[in-house]
Formats: structure tokens, sequence, C-alpha cells
């Protein structure tokens, strides 16, 4: 029997059950930013590093920037997902917001233009952020019917997990917050 645990989906985070094998979720942890259920829903991974570094993006962009950008003045590019890989996302506080920016919820915001990332740069831009290229999408109805059928577990959003742990205890900690420890959790395959 999948494991359900009610909450709602947006703003929120799906972690990825065991029994997901896709590579493109195998131990991801998603935060929720849209759900329709008879649209689509969209989200991004927290908790996978890109094969890209902040200074290849900014010379890809051709943004007008200072170089070389100092990497560890800033948090490493993530993937998002493996939709449109071209595009940018930054996850940000709300000190900042610019003319593409939403939010998300009180703590968090959303911007996927380049002001953001150019405000950055120069230093006039949110206190806290995370760049990430690509998203996570699902077609109508396709999230619910993963969750029913237990390849992700909700959790609850709460802001912290994005800026403040480690990207490699991402995952662990987002069960933890559910009393769950990975070794709760048993793969399963097929139907019984």
């Amino acid at each position: 029997m999948p494991l359900m645990v009610e909450t709602r989906i947006v703003p929120g985070f799906l972690v990825a059950a065991p029994q997901l094998r896709d590579p493109n979720f195998e131990g991801a942890v998603v935060l929720m930013i849209e759900h329709a259920n008879d649209e689509g829903s969209l989200g991004l991974i927290i908790n996978r590093e890109a094969s890209v570094d902040l200074s290849m993006v900014i010379g890809e962009m051709k943004l007008d920037a200072p170089l070389p950008v100092n990497l560890a003045e800033h948090p490493p590019v993530l993937c998002g997902g493996p939709v449109a890989l071209e595009r940018g996302w930054v996850l940000h506080s709300p000190d900042w917001s610019g003319p593409h920016t939403r939010q998300v919820e009180e703590s968090l915001s959303v911007t996927s233009s380049v002001d953001v990332l150019q405000a950055i740069l120069v230093g006039r831009g949110p206190q806290k952020y995370r760049f990430y290229l690509g998203y996570s999408g699902w077609g109508p109805n396709q999230l619910v019917e993963e969750i029913k059928s237990g390849a992700w577990i909700n959790v609850p959003f709460n802001v912290n997990l994005i800026f403040d742990v480690p990207l490699r205890d991402i995952w662990r900690d987002a069960l933890a917050r559910l009393g769950i420890h990975p070794s709760q959790l048993v793969p399963t395959v097929g139907d019984a």
C-alpha cells in the first residue's frame, strides 16, 4: 500500500519514493510551484547539481556581467528537471522582486528572467537564492496518479529545506520531517 501523507501539493515538496526508478527523479525532492490536475503541474528539483557552473551559464547567456565570477560566492547551479534545460529559474527570498517575479509562498519567490541574475551578479539581488536550469513537468492528471501509485511522498513546505540543508541531505531531511527514516521505505516491484 503506498504511503500517502495528506498535504497540499502547492507549495509543498514531493519526495521520490525508492520505487521511483526514473533516472530523472530517482532520489529527487521537487518543490511544487504550480498544480492544476486538469492542466498539469510544474516543479523544480531542489537537490540535484547541474553539470554546468555559473560562469558557463553567464557566458552562454552573453550577460554583461563582471567576469570571472567567483564561484565560491554563489551556490551551485542546480538541475530543476529534465524539461527545457535551456530555461533558467531562480528561487529566492522575497527581499527582491522584478517584473517576472511571482511569490510561491510568503518566504519564497521565483523569477524566470535574466534580471534577477544580473541583480545578483552586481550585488543588488536577493539575500538567499538558488539557480536552476530546466524544470519538472507533468501533464493533466499525471501527477496525482503518480502520487496515488506511491511514486511520490508529499512533504509540507518549509523554506529551510531549500536554503539551509546541504544538497546531499535534502532527501533524508525531507523524509525526517514526516518522522520517516529511509530504511522504513521498502521499494516495491509490480503489484501484489
